[in-house]
């Protein structure tokens, strides 16, 4: 069958990645058929376990690990370090020795070189740097060097690479879009909170002073441009390289590092491309209609 090719863009956001497994699970369930994957962070992680030939369930046991405080709570305690070598020796279990040659699908991982400020796409080479290159958040972890350059997590610039899915020949892009939008009710949010998962009482890292002079500390300030800023691109970004089906599923609630439950975002997946199956089925049906 002579049909156009079909990019996934899975979007980086820690924790809330996770639901990517859940749309490859409706995905396969329905037999939408994919030609290339473009992954940030934990969309690169889940999309390179799918490229090796793993099935969503399959993946879900492979991260399964994550879940529960024994794991993430040592990680929290540890220096960036050493939560850099323990990812690094779960990871390697699976990854090591491994090339994206040996991929079945297609798979590009995104990264950001935090020298020349530059966005970075990784495809070819040994697949356990680029893995931890992608994910590796500022601040939770230490860049990785790799090919002379120090990379860091590709959401330091966007999380949701639908562009280098068109560059990469896709005439048909679905994108999962688990970047968080901008906090409206509370935007004066502390970064140990949103990125690590950690609950502080109100007012230690976010707001200081009382009642109408309450206002932002130093950190809360920097975090909420951070958060605009990477927003306002985010957003640009989708305007200008907009994917044909859009999925956003429910887990905003969760921190980057809070992976107190793995099921709840894998869920929120499901149910998220459940609800866009008209779309998603359209796609083969275009197909078919133009064979």
């Amino acid at each position: 069958m002579n049909r156009p090719k079909i990019g996934l863009v899975l979007g980086g956001g820690g924790s809330r990645g996770l639901a990517h497994i859940g749309v490859l699970e409706v995905l396969v369930r329905e037999q939408i058929p994919l030609d290339l994957i473009v992954g940030t962070s934990m969309g690169g992680i889940v999309g390179v376990l799918f490229g090796l030939g793993f099935s969503p369930a399959q993946i879900a046991e492979e991260l399964s690990p994550l879940q529960g405080a024994s794991f993430l709570d040592r990680l929290k305690l540890i220096s960036s370090r050493g939560r850099q070598r323990r990812a690094h020796e779960h990871f390697a279990e699976t990854l090591e020795g491994k090339t994206f040659a040996d991929l079945i699908l297609p798979v590009t991982v995104m990264a950001v070189d935090m020298v020349h400020g530059e966005e970075i796409t990784l495809s070819a080479g040994p697949l356990l740097p680029a893995v931890l290159a992608s994910s590796a958040v500022p601040g939770a972890f230490p860049p990785i060097h790799h090919h002379g350059m120090q990379l860091a997590d590709g959401g330091v610039i966007d999380s949701l690479a639908t562009h280098v899915a068109y560059d990469q020949g896709a005439a048909k892009i679905i994108a999962v879009d688990v970047y968080p939008p901008l906090e409206k009710a509370n935007p004066w949010t502390d970064p140990i909170s949103a990125i690590m998962g950690f609950q502080l009482p109100p007012g230690i890292f976010s707001t200081s002073g009382n009642g109408m002079k309450r206002i932002p500390t130093a950190a809360a300030s920097m975090w909420r441009s951070v958060r605009v800023m990477t927003w306002y691109l985010h957003q640009q970004r989708l305007l200008a390289h907009p994917p044909h089906v859009l999925l956003r599923p429910q887990v905003s609630s969760y921190g980057s590092l809070d992976f107190k439950d793995v099921d709840g975002p894998r869920l929120a997946g499901v149910v998220e491309a459940d609800r866009h199956l008209a779309e998603l089925r359209a796609l083969v049906r275009w197909e078919e209609i133009t064979e």
